[in-house]
């Protein structure tokens, strides 16, 4: 018999799966706009499973498992399809469509293994070894919505195919590198009273302000673990000279 405690996290984490395979059927079908949305609201599920494991007390290593396949799909295979789906439509870039495609899905399910092996379920949270896949997932469609907000709102053309090849490359990069990435409590300090504020400017930008985000927590932590680094490289030549 499983505990009450478990069913809302588990339901919120089957939610999230869900989301990623409706954003895979839309991307076959075509519908671009849905897949990237379905995608969001995945994103927003696998934020409010944690929360939910961690104020009912509720973490399992069946949670843990679960979490991360429902991020293999909603992370990982959905991205990656949708990117198929994009790049299908440029008969230029035909030959390297699947092998873009397929690296973004490869790199993100390696990370996510290697995060499980790793970790054990608890209520920490430590920084991450390579860039979390949701944010791997936040680079590819924040820059398709902010493409598509520019050209609605401002008919200027921001997409360039070229770009979000390389973004998508990048992204899997990043997620299977060793980079040390905070966490976004981190990286975002907002004070307490100016969290709901800050939270209800993201919705309403949202096209805007995801893009804005994701990077910056991208380039943030790439300039961290620089001066990182630099700091270690400037430390063990100092015990050298002694």
């Amino acid at each position: 018999m499983v505990e009450k405690k478990y069913i809302a996290p588990n339901a919120i984490t089957a939610a999230n799966m869900l989301l990623g395979y409706l954003s895979i059927t839309s991307s076959i079908r075509g519908n671009i706009e849905y897949a990237i949305w379905f995608i969001f609201l995945a994103m927003v599920c696998d934020g409010l499973d944690g929360k939910t494991a961690r104020k009912l007390d509720a973490f399992s290593e069946f949670g843990k498992e679960f979490d991360s396949f429902s991020d293999a799909i909603s992370f990982g295979i959905a991205p990656s399809i949708l990117v198929y789906s994009i790049l299908s439509m440029y008969p230029k870039f035909v030959s390297i469509v699947i092998p873009v495609a397929f690296i973004y899905a490869l790199c993100g399910v390696m990370r996510l293994v290697k995060f499980n092996v790793i970790t054990t379920a608890s209520e920490e949270k430590d920084d991450f070894s390579g860039m979390p896949i949701p944010n791997g997932a936040a680079s590819v469609i924040s820059y398709l919505l902010i493409c598509q907000a520019l050209e609605k709102h401002f008919d200027y053309q921001f997409f360039n195919v070229e770009v979000f090849i390389a973004i998508t490359v990048i992204a899997a990069i990043l997620m299977v590198s060793t980079i040390t990435f905070l966490t976004p409590d981190k990286v975002f300090r907002i004070p307490k009273k100016f969290m709901m504020p800050f939270v209800i400017l993201v919705l309403v930008t949202l096209k805007y302000s995801m893009f804005i985000i994701s990077f910056y927590y991208i380039i943030y932590n790439l300039f961290q673990y620089h001066l990182y680094r630099k700091e270690l490289k400037h430390s063990s030549e100092n015990i050298e000279e002694k």
